[in-house]
Formats: C-alpha cells, structure tokens, sequence
C-alpha cells in the first residue's frame, strides 16, 4: 500500500510538471508585489540597463515594463519561463506591446524588436511596422515556426532574421532550443532611449487566417507587336514561392516571372497563396488588356490593384515607362546577397542608386560611372534583412524606382 501511495504521487507531481511545463508563457508585469516576474538584467557587463513600470497601457489599460538604455551593452533577459519555444508552441506566435518613448536622437522610424537565444546564438524578430516617439502603442506577433529551406519564418508583421553566418539550421536549433528571451532599449550609440514593453505572451496566432496576397500589376503594351506584358509585385514580406498567379487566361504562372497577352479584353487576374500545397486564400482583380491601337503607355499600376490595403511607399516603385525598364534591370529578384544593377545607357555617365525600406529609409547609397550598352553595377545586400525594399536609380534625367525582394 505504501508503494502504491507513492507511485500515485509521483505519477501526479509529473503530471503537474508537465502541465506547467507546456503552459504558455505570458509576461504582462501587472503583479503588485514581484511586475518583474523572472525577467533581470542580463549579467555584468551586458546588463546596463534601467528598470522601472509605469500604468496604463492604452492597449488594454494594464501596467507596463519600461526600460532605459544606460551606458554600455542593455540587455533586459527572462531565462525560465520561453525554454524550448519551438518544441513545445510551434504553430503559434509570440505577441508583444512595443512603446517608443525616447529615440536617443535616431531621427529616424524604428522598426520594434525581440530576440531569442540558445547558448551559443540569437535570432530577432524584426517588426515591419515602424514607430517615432510618442506615435502610440503597437502590438506585434512573431510567429513560432522553423525556417524551411533558405527561407526564415515570416508573416504580415514582420520577419526573423539572423548573423549572415547563421544557417538554416543554426536558427531552428535557436528556435527550438531557445533559452533566453531578451528585450534591448538600444537602438543608437546615445545612451538615452526609453521603450516600453507589454503583454509578452505566447497564443494562438489571431488572424492567422488573413489574406496578405495584396499584390498590384504592372502592364506595358507593345505599339509595334501588340501584345500587353504584366508582371505582379506581391506586397508581402513572404517568400514568392508561396504565392501562384492564374492570369484569367486559362495561364497559371510564379508572382516573379512575366505574362504576355496576345488577345485584348477583359481578364479577372488571382494571386493564390498557399500553405504547404493547400490554397490558403486568393485575391483578384480585373484588368482591360487593350486593343493594339489604343496601346503606347504603361498602364498605371494603382489602377490594378487588388482590394487590399494600398501600401503608398512600395506602389510609386511599381509606376514607371517601359523605356525605363529597359535602361535598368535587377538581376536576381528575389535577392540574397547581392544584386546586380544592370544599366543599358546611350553614352557613359553617372549612375547614382538609393535602396530604401518601405518607411523611405535610405539603407543603401551609392554611385558609380559606367560605360554605355550594357553593364552592371553589383550591390551587397547581405545586412538587408528579408522583405520588400524600393530601388531608386538616377542618371543624367531619367529616374526609375523598382522594387527588389529579398529572401534570406
């Protein structure tokens, strides 16, 4: 009797360890007693950071966390409570309020940030939406997911991103093996910015359903050959190879490769995208291909766009001329690494090429001479993390702004 006894305890005490174990984690600093919960500083000397809670969040009018970059590396760490974070929530996300109070003079938007670690490495959700001081509360969520391929796990929010060093594999091991959750105020070499961080909870993904297949066509009509090319720009952050287009012409075809229309009339063009090899949702539009003599321009692009929410910044990167597109091409796109810049110019001169984030950030800046026919100016784009970008390339008069993918 007195075995049993005890095997029936311990059977239960696992059973509750476990439990707690699986448990989702939620960090919302509302305790009176102990806000902090088990989130420190991290150790010397990485730990410089101030600590204090302020009330209320207009999100949900609950107190916050409120972290004060101070000289030196400030890292603010929870090393209990998000262990193992893909093994035991994949398939959910990681939600957190971001708040900027104080930019440290950055001058610039910021994109909000959260970082997990395993003993060895880190990897950082980075938001696309960016805020100023004082712009309000937002609510990000990360998905927890593995990188499949090449490619990291990303969503409508945003991306994760990783050291160019890192492998795909290096990130699940992060991913999955994770013992840290790390929040950092340091966003500039100032030592004076000021965030807020709420409500780091792990739950099912809402929304996790939604459509973000916005897309818009490009179209540019030959005058000589009458035929009508159409080319889709995804607004997504998503890798293209999740998204296939049926051009309303019995034609399925990839987001990043050209159609040609041979016949004018009125087509309903699909953009599908899928999860795994199931369609997760489609959106569409309906175009007029016109007859040849009605051609000689490229049709304005914000006049096909599917019904989503229009993104002003990465649409005037899709307007341009067909002249200007043969003057200069991105060679790959998507990009990785690099990408190649490749001019077509009548004569040799300047050629001047800005890449910007979707906020109009000037990330990149450079210029080069070039010969005239044709050549190429190669740019790295190694620490341009995954996501959609606009390419401004200038010379004598002419301007053309494209948009370039990168895929990590």
């Amino acid at each position: 009797m007195v075995r049993m006894y005890f095997l029936t305890l311990y059977f239960l005490l696992g059973t509750f360890l476990l439990s707690a174990q699986n448990q989702a984690p939620c960090s919302d600093f509302n305790d009176s007693s102990n806000p902090a919960g088990n989130w420190h500083t991290a150790p010397y000397p990485n730990g410089m950071v101030g600590v204090n809670f302020g009330s209320p969040n207009s999100l949900d009018g609950s107190q916050y966390l409120i972290l004060n970059d101070l000289s030196g590396s400030s890292w603010y760490i929870n090393d209990k409570d998000y262990m193992y974070l893909g093994e035991r929530f994949q398939g959910q996300c990681l939600y957190f309020d971001f708040y900027l109070e104080k930019d440290g003079g950055y001058g610039a938007p910021i994109h909000p940030r959260i970082t997990l670690s395993n003993a060895t490495q880190s990897i950082t959700f980075v938001a696309n939406i960016t805020v100023t001081p004082g712009s309000g509360w937002v609510r990000i969520k990360a998905p927890i997911a593995a990188c499949t391929g090449s490619t990291l796990p990303s969503n409508s929010d945003g991306t994760w991103t990783m050291d160019p060093s890192m492998t795909c594999a290096d990130f699940n091991a992060v991913m999955f093996g994770s013992t840290t959750l790390s929040l950092s105020p340091d966003y500039t070499s100032s030592p004076s910015e000021v965030v807020m961080y709420d409500n780091i909870c792990v739950k099912p993904c809402e929304g996790c359903n939604e459509c973000n297949s916005n897309f818009k066509i490009q179209m540019t009509t030959s005058t000589s050959g009458g035929y009508t090319v159409g080319q889709i720009f995804l607004e997504s952050t998503n890798s293209p190879s999740l998204y296939k287009v049926n051009w309303g012409d019995g034609t399925v075809g990839d987001v990043m490769t050209s159609h040609t229309y041979l016949n004018a009339g009125s087509y309903k063009v699909c953009v599908t995208q899928y999860e795994g090899d199931k369609p997760k949702c489609t959106t569409c539009v309906e175009i007029c291909i016109p007859k040849p003599f009605q051609a000689g321009k490229t049709v304005n692009s914000t006049d096909l766009t599917s019904p989503l929410k229009d993104i002003a910044d990465v649409a005037k990167g899709e307007i341009g001329v067909s002249s200007e597109i043969k003057d200069y091409t991105l060679v790959p796109n998507p990009a990785k690494n690099y990408v190649d810049v490749q001019t077509n110019l009548t004569k040799r001169g300047n050629v001047a090429i800005k890449i910007m984030d979707a906020s109009g950030k000037i990330l990149i800046n450079t210029s080069e001479n070039v010969e005239n026919g044709r050549q190429s100016i190669k740019i790295n784009t190694e620490k341009l993390i995954q996501g959609t970008y606009i390419v401004e390339i200038k010379s004598e008069n002419k301007t053309s702004s494209q948009k370039l993918l990168i895929s990590k």
